[in-house]
């Protein structure tokens, strides 16, 4: 597994954009109204549009690339946890799978696409 990216979920992105961009300085990689995400190379701290209160609520989240999203799910799965969002090619180009951790965080695993 790699850490890449750590997500949050914001209720205003532009007052969101203004500080992690304008305030402290991090360095956009990409932007459009749903997804901003600052270049820290290696890692990404990204936000993302929070589309409703439980997002809101639960604020934060990783993305973490795995070999295998299905197979992982299936081992996740087979271990008891239910998937929050079931795996999907997603358009930025990745298939993901959406968990919450014990605390309500998210948990999103990822395999790019080929």
């Amino acid at each position: 597994m790699k850490f890449t990216v750590c997500v949050l979920h914001v209720a205003d992105m532009d007052k969101a954009l203004r500080f992690y961009r304008d305030v402290l300085g991090l360095p956009v990689r990409y932007a459009s109204p749903e997804y901003v995400e600052f270049d820290l190379s290696p890692a990404t701290i990204a936000l993302h549009r929070a589309k409703s209160p439980e997002d809101e609520t639960h604020g934060a989240g990783i993305f973490i690339v795995v070999d295998d999203v299905d197979a992982t799910t299936e081992r996740l799965n087979g271990a008891g946890l239910k998937p929050v969002h079931p795996p999907k090619d997603q358009d930025f180009g990745y298939r993901t799978v959406l968990y919450r951790d014990p605390f309500g965080n998210h948990v999103e695993l990822a395999t790019p696409l080929k």
